[in-house]
């Protein structure tokens, strides 16, 4: 069974089939369809990324003997990447084709989602593991050779056109779009991490935006939303625990009223936060925004820089070190930035916002 999903103008798959143990298989599939169900779903036509998932890893590897650092090795037909996170192996002729090591580790309290914050158990949890470390590393290198790069970002399209929202963690780029979702004019394209092409073309990225606690009191619509949305048991933990830590993934399908698929990118405005009460707005050169947008998106990805660089390292590696990666995400950006309107808005720190929603549109950022 292989579950099918676009990025960008290709396709990748997520297959069970090689799993064994059919218990597992079935548990791993259910896990797949909940961290991906946010993305566009497609044929099997240009499949560029292959995910295979497997819980006897050891009957692809065909080497027998291999170069290595620990239990990181490459031998002539293979690569092995293996730690206390992550086992998976490909080959060396195409990269692209990634299996991976899956195993039932559940316990009793595991299976309890109820003890976990974003109410996952061992197995969702490995998933979750897997879209960090690994799908967002291969996905990251197949954009690089192929023009494109992702970018710290949300985005959405406004007559016909897209807006990205460039920011760190936590300063507002989701909390905004929760608030454009209730307009129907803006198509949703991205939350977390946004394709960007050296065209200045950006691609939908399904990822599911992360709802947290402290959103209701903002935006009432999502209260009566996650009613309908979170099993009994969450809705449980959510008014018993009382943490702002809390997260519930929601679709941008339950959200939007429409997505775009592609959009060319008219404006870029990063926003930052700062320790006074009001929002400032100011033009902001290239290499200022190089040197924000570069630098969130290595923090961002630095789970997976680690293990790229370790499979870098090696003789007759078939990867590039991180240093190489981001250089070819700097010529994207440059190719971006240039042809783009470029924007910095300082947002109060832990401010409503609603607020800047309105700051925004006041300034003529949102047409």
């Amino acid at each position: 069974m292989s579950l099918i999903f676009k990025h960008q103008d290709v396709a990748f798959s997520l297959s069970v089939s090689a799993i064994e143990n059919k218990d597992l298989q079935q548990k791993i599939e259910i896990a797949l369809k909940d961290v991906f169900k946010g993305f566009i779903s497609c044929s099997a036509k240009c499949i560029a990324l292959e995910f295979i998932f497997t819980d006897n890893i050891k009957s692809f590897i065909v080497d027998k003997e291999f170069i290595r650092v620990k239990d990181v090795k490459i031998g002539e037909n293979q690569t092995h990447f293996k730690d206390t996170d992550l086992d998976f192996l490909i080959n060396n002729s195409n990269k692209f084709k990634v299996y991976i090591n899956i195993s039932d580790n559940e316990t009793l309290k595991s299976s309890l989602r109820i003890f976990n914050k974003a109410f996952k158990n061992n197995i969702e949890l490995q998933i979750s593991t897997f879209y960090y470390r690994i799908f967002l590393l291969f996905t990251q290198i197949w954009n690089i050779e192929n023009n494109c790069s992702y970018v710290h970002a949300s985005a959405i399209e406004i007559n016909g056109n897209s807006i990205l929202f460039t920011a760190d963690s936590g300063v507002g780029k989701s909390s905004l779009l929760f608030k454009l979702s209730q307009d129907g004019n803006f198509k949703f394209i991205a939350d977390d991490l946004t394709i960007i092409s050296d065209q200045a073309e950006s691609y939908y990225q399904g990822r599911c935006l992360s709802v947290k606690p402290y959103h209701l009191n903002f935006y009432s619509f999502l209260t009566a939303r996650l009613s309908l949305l979170m099993s009994r048991m969450q809705k449980l933990q959510w008014k018993f625990l009382k943490d702002n830590r809390l997260t519930y993934r929601i679709s941008p399908n339950d959200l939007f009223d429409s997505i775009s698929e592609k959009s060319k990118i008219k404006s870029i405005i990063h926003l930052c936060n700062h320790d006074k009460d009001t929002y400032e707005i100011k033009n902001i050169t290239i290499e200022e925004l190089m040197n924000f947008t570069i630098s969130i998106l290595i923090n961002e990805l630095f789970l997976a820089n680690h293990k790229l660089n370790t499979l870098a390292s090696l003789p007759f590696s078939p990867f590039q070190s991180t240093a190489k990666i981001y250089a070819a995400s700097e010529d994207v950006f440059t190719s971006v930035f240039k042809n783009v309107s470029l924007k910095l808005v300082f947002v109060p720190y832990m401010s409503n916002p609603n607020d800047l929603y309105d700051f925004l549109k006041s300034e003529g950022c949102l047409n």
